[in-house]
């Protein structure tokens, strides 16, 4: 509009000499009333305007403030949905005070509070007394770094505890600062860990540490023991005759008497002291802080004699014992590996030496043990190479002299070591899995060489031979001595088969039934080494046996001590009242025999009378038909 006013003025030319005509004044005036107008026009165009905008922009912002407002009321919603839902404890404390501003009704639950008595709690209540000082380092750490995850116990309000993992966020609630945790309860987790760690480091069937666990604790006590310039001991223990108790009465008796081992070798060590089962019925056993070796002594022998006091299964009396072999750091090896080897070494001595002992480990022992694995390895060719021969034992009527009959008994030719007994062999043909081989062998071999004997007019005689649990187990016995007979010829009733009584009792109905279809070839039974193992003269009578061997230990004991001559003269009794035949073995002196013959045992076999002897030998003592003159009984 001024613009206009100006061009207008321009137009009029105001001076003093010539002033503006009416028509000049007119139409300025005229221009003025139009630029009024025009002004009122826009006036009343921007008042509008701004009137329409307002209007709008009002109804945009009460709109937003309604979806912000719907927005947060179904954000709450949510919130509170999933707060009260939700698997896990969750609670809100106030940071400055600690006191519990919310909790949902899954912590009142597990706490066993109601969620009034919480709310009415600071959150140090919930707490073990012990571990409120650690409430504050956790609170630090959390306003450093706005989140944490960390392990608690949660006490309930019966005083039972549970364990939790919570998860903390650091929030800002009414200008004020509050953190949020959320609580699972990892109780039954724990446990499960704990028992994966146990089976992953323990036994199952005994409890005592396993192998693993055994080197980790010899390791860390071997860098201790560098540290201190100490000494530490590595026992290793092997049962003695625990694979007859097994086998006598079973997998489930053979357990559970490992187990009452294992707390018995526990009871006789001290609490310090790491017991673990390597495998089997082998134990190995960490003693530290030991200043000299000789201490070990002390604790050996009571492992010893732990160990050896008399177990009662099934009505029956069995006696087990250890052979322990010792190895000391670091004189015999400055790594677990080497030390437990070494003191496996130094039991096979122990064992070899006579067993229930102890031996420490020499390097001579490791040269023994590995000359046994190569003899095993060499034994495995040993029948392809003809070294295996059958060796004759005469049996004799102690009373005539007379032979009855012969036991074969195997013999190995060593090409290096020359002539070598069944106690160098015949365990490690049990171990490697040729022990039913070997008895096959034995058996054909010595029906035939029999019945060569009485077709050269030698009087028939009885032939023993040895069978192995293996063979009884093994599922074609029958058919192998049917076999043997029918390819030698030699009347079954000739034939005597000896099993130990440990040998039958492993499964008693198995073995009752294999013998009575035996028994059905006509062949003979005998039950050997009786009085050693676990059977009982009232469990024979289930048996078809023909023939008792009384255990050659007897001999040894008769002499000096009258209890075993008692025992002796009860066993011929009761086994003659049971139909069966007596035989003594291992008599090597004449005090012996007259003992046997006075308890009423006057089948002997024995050096007394002749020592295994190769075939050609044996036939000459046959063809006599006696070994010596007949012996008065007193």
């Amino acid at each position: 509009m001024h613009k206009l006013l100006w061009r207008q003025l321009k137009r009029l030319k105001l001076e003093p000499e010539a002033p503006p005509s009416v028509k000049e004044w007119e139409d300025f005036l005229s221009t003025i009333e139009q630029a009024y107008r025009q002004a009122d026009q826009d006036r009343y165009l921007l008042e509008r305007s701004l009137a329409i905008s307002s209007k709008e922009t009002q109804q945009l912002y009460d709109e937003e403030q309604r979806r912000i407002k719907e927005a947060l009321r179904v954000s709450e919603g949510k919130f509170r949905s999933l707060f009260e839902n939700a698997i896990d404890s969750i609670f809100i404390i106030d940071v400055e005070t600690r006191r519990i501003m919310d909790v949902n009704q899954v912590a009142a639950n597990r706490l066993g509070y109601t969620r009034e008595e919480l709310l009415a709690m600071e959150i140090d209540a919930i707490y073990p007394r012990e571990e409120l000082e650690r409430t504050q380092e956790i609170i630090r750490r959390l306003l450093e770094s706005g989140y944490l995850t960390f392990e608690r116990t949660h006490v309930r309000k019966d005083g039972s505890t549970m364990l939790v993992e919570v998860s903390s966020i650091i929030l800002e609630q009414d200008g004020r600062q509050v953190y949020q945790s959320i609580a699972r309860d990892i109780t039954q987790r724990k446990i499960t860990e704990l028992e994966l760690q146990r089976l992953a480091n323990y036994d199952s069937l005994t409890g005592v540490a396993n192998r693993a666990l055994f080197l980790d604790r010899v390791s860390h006590a071997i860098e201790i023991a560098k540290r201190n310039q100490s000494t530490l001991v590595v026992l290793f223990l092997d049962l003695d005759g625990f694979k007859a108790v097994n086998d006598a009465f079973g997998h489930e008796q053979g357990d559970a008497l490992l187990q009452l081992i294992a707390k018995r070798i526990q009871s006789a060590l001290r609490k310090s002291d790491t017991v673990a089962r390597l495998g089997g019925d082998e134990f190995g056993i960490l003693l530290e802080g030991v200043r000299e070796p000789d201490e070990t002594v002390g604790i050996v022998q009571k492992l010893i004699d732990a160990v050896s006091q008399p177990f009662n299964f099934q009505n029956a009396e069995a006696f087990i014992t250890t052979s322990v072999g010792i190895s000391v750091y670091p004189v015999h090896g400055s790594d677990p590996e080497t030390l437990i080897q070494n003191a496996d070494w130094a039991m096979y001595a122990s064992k070899a030496e006579g067993k229930n002992n102890f031996r420490f480990f020499v390097t001579a022992m490791k040269a023994k043990a590995l000359e046994r694995l190569e003899l095993g390895n060499q034994l495995r060719y040993a029948l392809e190479r003809n070294e295996i021969s059958a060796f004759y034992q005469p049996q004799v009527d102690s009373v005539t002299g007379r032979i009855v009959g012969v036991e074969a008994l195997a013999r190995w030719h060593h090409p290096q070591q020359g002539l070598l007994l069944p106690e160098r062999f015949v365990s490690l043909a049990e171990e490697m899995g040729l022990i039913v081989d070997l008895s096959d062998w034995m058996l054909k071999t010595a029906c035939s060489q029999v019945k060569q004997w009485i077709d050269m007019g030698v009087p028939a005689m009885r032939l023993s031979v040895n069978l192995s649990d293996r063979d009884l187990k093994q599922g074609d016995l029958v058919a192998r001595i049917k076999a043997a007979l029918h390819s030698s010829q030699l009347p079954a009733h000739l034939l005597e088969l000896e099993l130990s009584e440990n040998t039958i009792f492993q499964d008693f109905r198995q073995a009752r039934q294999i013998l009575t279809e035996l028994k059905q070839l006509g062949v003979r039974l005998a039950i050997d080494d009786f009085g050693i193992g676990y059977s009982t003269l009232s469990q024979l009578a289930e048996f078809p046996f023909d023939t008792l061997k009384i255990d050659r230990h007897f001999a040894a004991q008769l002499v000096n001590s009258p209890g075993h001559a008692a025992i002796v003269s009860g066993i011929v009794t009761i086994a003659e009242k049971l139909g069966m035949e007596v035989f003594a073995e291992g008599v090597e002196e004449r005090s012996q025999m007259e003992l046997y013959q006075q308890a009423g045992c006057t089948q002997i076999q024995g050096d007394f009378f002749s020592k295994p002897l190769p075939a050609h030998e044996a036939l000459a003592l046959a063809k006599a038909g006696f070994v010596r003159r007949p012996v008065e009984t007193h």
